[in-house]
């Protein structure tokens, strides 16, 4: 049974950093939202309006009572809580201040789910703002039996300004770079921008290492006694500045305890469809092979794009390959270009390659984790498995001369020195983590420069798959220095301007996006469980693979 849904859309165009990211949101009419269903998918925004509003603001809070409460609001269902599988269920939550006062504005950053912990079933919800203290969630009844939803209030607006606010303003003087010969040690300044560096070190002259970081330039202030650019052996970070503008309001809003759900119970009875049939869940039977879907869908998919039953992944677009499947890589090279979390791709399947078969993998020299290039090679398949680390900026790490670890960091390069028109690649490209931290325009650089390569690879009509890894949803942070938690909102707009960057290869470009996982799931850490990068994998190939 269909929902009949209304709705009217708002364009909002704003400024940020030196790019301009086209956000669009669904404005809410009579109390019903219809986003879920259209066809236009693309006009939702992921980011609350009041927020992108106020993002431009340097003002501060000063009372933390006037940010939103969890344990004082409150949510409610509207309508019957029996419904048939398939249906969506809405419903209401009202935010209240510490001071017990409903809010009159939005821009509050929401997380839902319906789970079933019995069942290992866990599906997201999407959130809708009225802008005035109250939304809408909307949620799918995916599995039939019992289902609760927990709603969060995971980002007070109080803490998404001073996050946005500290990247606008930033002058990325954190990292640096140590150059070593012998007894000598110097410490200099670096960043993309040289002048910024120059400025910060009080110095005339830098080394320009922009020819092998690729995708973003980068500058060190050049060392004085005896000591050269080549002499550079490590990389080194410091954020005791960063968040050294904050408000006493502002500093302890960002300390608040991640489980932040309200208390309010809800339950609902999921019931087999009223046409008679019983299936389990509502997306057991997908025909449309994901090899098959429409690539350009993907980059404006609002409805989740799947659910967790047993703890297995089900895609709700198309249908998805549920084991692995070695018949898919012959004949061909993957190679993986980004960071830790990435690589975690790449250990999973050497794990499920390298059972019962012969292989040799070769690593560069370097540290032995996701910053050393490592190929293998099964002959079996006449497959080659690579990784490559992304490019500075990366957490710290030495090793003597930095440079030469760095020669063949470009998947580029890579790519045409393999003879691309007679061998399958898949490419899959993932940078967000180490730049969460950096103004904006940074992240922007570096995938505008990705586009370009891509951009010379499809033109050499070089035997290439693409795939881009969107941002996955995290809580946990280490790092106590920064003060504030690492927002994961960030991957939010960082999928928007990927989404502005590369627009023109959606065709040629798959994007995949598992922030439905990890927020159905609540995926605390950075790196996400191992089942859950089995289902991560498992995405992957099932738009990688033609058949299974």
């Amino acid at each position: 049974m269909d929902i009949v849904w209304t709705t009217r859309r708002r364009l909002i165009v704003f400024g940020l950093v030196c790019v301009a990211i086209t956000f669009l949101q669904y404005q809410l009419s009579h109390g019903i939202v219809t986003a879920i269903s259209s066809t236009n998918e693309q006009f939702l925004s992921e980011i609350p309006l009041k927020a992108l509003r106020s993002f431009q603001s340097n003002e501060q809070c000063d009372d933390t009572l006037i940010a939103a409460d969890h344990m004082l609001s409150s949510i409610s269902i509207q309508g019957s809580s029996s419904v048939f599988l398939g249906e969506y269920v809405l419903f209401t939550v009202v935010l209240f201040n510490g001071y017990g006062i409903q809010k009159d504005t939005g821009g509050d950053q929401l997380r839902a789910r319906l789970y079933n912990n019995v069942l290992k079933a866990y599906t997201p919800g999407t959130i809708f703002d009225h802008d005035n203290g109250t939304y809408t969630v909307a949620v799918q009844a995916l599995w039939t039996g019992q289902a609760q939803l927990q709603v969060e209030i995971l980002y007070t607006k109080e803490v998404m300004i001073p996050t946005i606010r500290l990247r606008r303003t930033w002058d990325c003087t954190n990292t640096f770079a140590v150059f070593s010969n012998n007894a000598l040690t110097e410490k200099t300044a670096c960043g993309p921008d040289y002048k910024t560096v120059l400025k910060y070190s009080k110095r005339s002259k830098v080394c320009d290492f922009s020819y092998w970081n690729k995708s973003l330039k980068w500058f060190c202030v050049e060392p004085s006694n005896n000591l050269t650019c080549y002499h550079w052996s490590s990389i080194a970070r410091n954020w005791e500045n960063y968040t050294s503008d904050l408000s006493k309001c502002e500093e302890e809003l960002s300390q608040r305890d991640p489980d932040s759900s309200i208390p309010s119970k809800i339950s609902i009875q999921i019931r087999p469809r009223a046409n008679g049939t019983t299936p389990y869940t509502a997306f057991e039977d997908a025909r449309i092979p994901c090899s098959s879907y429409n690539r350009t869908a993907l980059w404006f998919k609002v409805k989740p794009t799947g659910y967790f039953y047993k703890n297995k992944w089900i895609l709700t677009h198309c249908k998805g390959i549920k084991h692995f499947q070695t018949d898919c890589f012959r004949n061909k090279t993957v190679l993986f270009w980004g960071d830790s979390t990435l690589h975690q791709w790449f250990k999973y399947l050497k794990k499920q390659l390298h059972t019962g078969r012969k292989y040799v993998c070769k690593r560069s020299n370097g540290p032995s984790d996701w910053r050393t290039h490592t190929t293998c090679y099964y002959k079996e398949y006449n497959l080659t498995l690579s990784f490559f680390g992304h490019n500075i900026p990366v957490s710290r790490f030495s090793k003597p001369n930095l440079q030469s670890m760095f020669e063949i960091i470009g998947f580029e390069e890579f790519i045409k020195s393999k003879s691309p028109q007679k061998h399958e690649f898949l490419l899959v490209i993932n940078l967000y983590s180490h730049l969460q931290q950096y103004n904006y325009n940074h992240f922007t650089s570096h995938m505008m420069e990705i586009k370009k390569s891509l951009e010379r690879i499809f033109a050499m009509k070089y035997n290439v798959n693409v795939f881009i890894k969107l941002p996955h949803t995290y809580r946990r942070v280490k790092d106590i220095k920064w003060k504030i938690r690492q927002n994961d909102f960030i991957g939010f707009i960082y999928t928007s301007i990927m989404r502005k960057v590369f627009k023109g290869l959606y065709h040629r470009v798959t994007v995949l996006d598992q922030k439905d996982a990890t927020i159905a799931i609540r995926s605390f850490p950075l790196h996400p469980s191992n089942e859950i990068v089995r289902e991560m994998v498992l995405q992957f190939l099932s738009y990688a693979c033609k058949s299974y």
